[in-house]
């Protein structure tokens, strides 16, 4: 689903087997999460948060897209 922050990454990824596998989890809906005990986190920190997770989370589908290639081709050389 492409949102602002753009495509996820196993829709940017579509034939990594590892990034499908990563992705593909339990089908069932999430708890929502609940407020904050003391409310001692306010919604830009929350956001920040939730920004810098998701650049996490490409980072490492990008590196995992790398590995899968050199393992890839050390295969093939292999051979």
């Amino acid at each position: 689903m492409k949102n602002k922050l753009g495509p996820s990454p196993h829709e940017k990824y579509p034939k990594s087997k590892t990034i499908q596998a990563v992705f593909s989890g339990p089908k069932k809906k999430e708890k929502k999460p609940a407020l904050c005990e003391h409310k001692n986190v306010d919604y830009v920190s929350m956001r920040n948060l939730t920004y810098r997770s998701f650049e996490i989370i490409d980072r490492l589908s990008k590196a995992i897209i790398i590995l899968e290639e050199r393992l890839l081709r050390y295969e093939k050389d292999k051979n």
